[in-house]
Formats: structure tokens, C-alpha cells, sequence
């Protein structure tokens, strides 16, 4: 049952030759453009296709390339990011670029379908930036993976059909690179799935034996076999890891093809009695950007919730185009106009005289004072406000962007409206 399944999946994310071609040509029409950009500047840096391209562990129609231009490491770092995006710009009939950020600037462009990232790093074995490490890696994987680039297409395919791939902010997930790790270490698609349906917390894979199982606290550690002091998977979150290991078991116990086919993450409702709120912000900002952002502010918010006792049932986070936002599920009821507020205990003689004082009306709990004071929130939308308009606890580009707040029917409708991908 599961090689029928293999086989079937593989015969539909199999780059195809047209499409090897076609890909190829474009990375060598680009390579030779940027290598001439280079000679006519007279630097010291050449350019290197990394990436799932380089190490045919590609999917088919995946369109993304991602190529380096690598410079000599005399090259100050301001230097190096001026100059990588005189070159990262493709100057090629139908080509469109702009630039993003990362840990330095780098250029991404578009052509037809294509988006093609031109990074600068350093050629480096003592790793100057966090990107130098890419050529390495690109380099450890050529030289290891064997016959084994079908078995990374299909572990890739079952991560993105369940939602766990990717490192990108927004998921959080299993990046490229550790899923060819993991086939390296492993050997098959089958085995990864048997080890990780196993899988403990904190989980340690070292291919090389080179690093020290005490550094890491993370999840998942898989030691970089390019640079021993850094975990690979330190970027996957545990929710993430736990559905893998969940889908895993879930696969070995009942195959199917369904777990191959990536599904939008919509926003379920699942108490028939709660409500709903969708905080919706504007405001163009890249994912990377905007979803640690996003994330942060929810936990906040979550927090400021139970400590005015309303009770946040799950939250997600959501992008598309300029709009962003975070949506919350809590139980629904009223609260009291009043809460309790605790003084001190009847024996500490000097701050009960004051509590007492100044509260006209007050009773005695177990050993201790108390009064009942007016709630100053009593509805989460007030919670939500008065967050938003302090500026409290959110992320730094959030506190100007304009807001609006959407409850039940209109927050259910416009997630489903717009189909937005929920992400936690």
C-alpha cells in the first residue's frame, strides 16, 4: 500500500526533463548575466546556485531559485551588502526585482513565474554571516545524498501536504535543508517517518558526531554537520514538530494519498457557544517581518485576557496582501461589574488598618481582607482596544498600522471570505 502511494506521488512531483530543462537554461542564462556584472565591476566573487535546483531535491512547478553571489572575505561587510544589491538586480528583458531583509539586504526578482532570490555572502569557512553557511550546505548535501533525492521529494511533499514545511516566520516548520538531513541520516522516507513516530522531546540527530548533546534545549536538535555549534531545526516550533510526529503515526497506521495534497489552514470554530474576534490590521510588510510581530502580540494579548478572567479558547495569525491580524476564540459569558481584590492578611496589623481605611466596605476571607472593586474591563473587545490604543505589547511596526476589530458573523466571514492560511 505504502510504495503504490510512493510511486503514484512521485510520478507528480517529479521534475519532468521539459521542466529540467527549462530551469536549468533560466539558472544559466542568470548565472552567466551576473558572472559578466561581476568581471565588469572587477571584484573579487563569483556566483553559486544553491539550494533544492542545485541538489535536484526540487519538487515539480516549484518555482523559487535562490543564488549567491559569494565574495572574498577581505571584503568589508559594508561593502559586501552595497555591492550585492548593485548585482542581485537581474537587468534581463522581463525581469522585475526589489529588495528585502534578512540578516543583511539581498535582492529578490521575478520572471514569468519564477522568484529568484540573489543573496551576497562571504566564502568563509569560519561563517561571518548566518548565510555563508548555505553554499556549505548546498556542498554536504551534493556530496551525501546519493540516490536518495526522490526519498527528500517525497518527505518534503508529506510535510507540506500536513503544514509542517517550511522554517519561514509564518510556520515555523522543518526548512529544506532539514528534511535532506533527515533522509541523509535516515536513508528512506519510511524510516523518517518510523524514527519520528518514536521521537522524544529534545530528540538529538548528529550525522557527523561533531557537536555536544548538553548545548541545545530546542524541540528537535539536528547538528549542522557545516557548523557544529548550530542546531538545523532550531527554527521549528513545537507545535509544528508534534504534528509531524502526530501525521507520522497517523500515515504508518492508515496510508493514504491524502496526506500528500497541501490543504489551507482555515479558521475552524470549534465551540458553538464561544465568540469570535478578528483584529485586522493594514499595512504592507514582508511575512518575516510581520509574523513575529503577529505572534508576539497574540501571546500578549492572551495573557492580558486570562488575567481579567476571560478565558482564550485558541488564537491564529493570518496574512494576505496588506492585510494582516490575529483572531481569537473564547468562551462566551457575562462577566460580573465587580471583582474581588485580595488586601492583606488580618495580622499585619499596619497594612490592614490602611486597607480597611481605605476601602468603606470590606469582609474577611480565611485570614485575609478583601473588597469588591468595579472590573475595569468587562467585554474583550475592551481588552482589545485598550491594548491596541496603548500601544501595549505589540509589535513595533503594528502600534501605527490602522486597525479594525471584527466580531462573530463578520469575523467568521471575512476569514472565510478571503480564505485566509491560519497560522499559530
Amino acid at each position: 500500500m505504502i510504495s503504490e502511494i510512493k510511486a503514484k506521488i512521485l510520478s507528480e512531483i517529479t521534475p519532468s526533463e521539459d521542466e529540467r530543462k527549462e530551469i536549468y537554461n533560466l539558472t544559466k542564462t542568470i548565472q552567466n548575466h551576473l558572472t559578466e556584472k561581476i568581471s565588469n565591476l572587477s571584484l573579487n566573487a563569483k556566483v553559486e546556485i544553491v539550494g533544492s535546483i542545485s541538489k535536484d531535491t526540487w519538487i515539480a512547478r516549484d518555482r523559487d531559485l535562490d543564488i549567491f553571489i559569494v565574495f572574498d572575505k577581505t571584503y568589508p561587510l559594508d561593502e559586501l551588502k552595497k555591492m550585492g544589491l548593485v548585482l542581485g538586480k537581474i537587468e534581463l528583458d522581463g525581469f522585475t526585482s526589489e529588495t528585502a531583509y534578512a540578516n543583511h539586504p539581498y535582492t529578490i526578482n521575478h520572471f514569468k513565474e519564477f522568484k529568484i532570490d540573489v543573496v551576497p555572502c562571504y566564502d568563509s569557512i569560519e561563517i561571518i554571516t548566518p548565510v555563508d553557511r548555505t553554499p556549505h550546505h548546498t556542498r554536504f548535501v551534493k556530496e551525501n545524498i546519493g540516490d536518495l533525492r526522490n526519498e527528500v521529494r517525497l518527505l518534503k511533499q508529506f510535510m507540506k501536504g500536513v503544514g509542517v514545511y517550511s522554517s519561514e516566520q509564518k510556520i515555523q516548520g522543518f526548512s529544506g535543508y532539514l528534511c535532506e538531513l533527515l533522509i541523509i541520516n535516515y536513508r528512506s522516507f519510511d524510516a523518517v517517518l518510523e524514527k519520528a513516530s518514536k521521537w522524544k522531546q529534545g530528540e538529538y540527530i548528529d550525522i557527523k558526531k561533531s557537536g555536544k548533546n548538553n548545548e541545545f534545549k530546542d524541540p528537535l536538535v539536528v547538528i549542522d554537520p557545516v557548523d557544529p555549534k548550530r542546531n538545523v531545526a532550531s527554527a521549528l516550533s513545537i507545535e509544528r514538530l508534534c504534528e509531524f510526529i502526530h501525521y507520522s503515526r497517523a500515515f504508518l497506521e492508515g496510508p493514504s494519498l491524502d496526506y500528500f495534497k497541501k490543504k489551507k489552514r482555515l479558521f475552524v470554530k470549534r465551540f458553538p457557544e464561544s465568540e469570535v474576534y478578528a483584529i485586522v490590521f493594514s499595512g504592507e510588510l514582508l511575512d518575516d517581518i510581520i509574523y513575529p510581530q503577529l505572534r508576539k502580540s497574540a501571546k500578549y494579548i492572551w495573557t492580558i485576557l486570562e488575567k481579567n478572567d476571560f478565558k482564550p479558547l485558541s488564537y491564529g495569525l493570518f496574512k494576505k496582501g496588506e492585510s494582516s491580524g490575529i483572531v481569537f476564540e473564547l468562551e462566551k459569558y457575562t462577566l460580573s461589574p465587580m471583582v474581588k481584590h485580595y488586601g492583606p492578611k488580618v495580622f499585619d496589623n499596619a497594612n490592614y488598618a490602611s486597607f480597611v481605611s481605605k476601602y468603606r466596605e470590606t469582609f474577611i476571607e480565611g485570614d485575609r481582607a478583601c473588597t469588591l472593586r468595579p472590573r475595569q474591563f468587562s467585554k474583550p473587545l475592551n481588552v482589545f482596544l485598550n491594548i491596541i490604543n496603548e500601544k501595549e505589547g505589540l509589535g513595533k511596526n503594528m502600534k501605527d498600522m490602522p486597525f479594525l476589530i471584527l466580531k462573530d458573523e463578520k469575523a467568521l466571514s471575512f476569514l472565510a471570505r478571503e480564505e485566509f492560511d491560519i497560522f499559530i
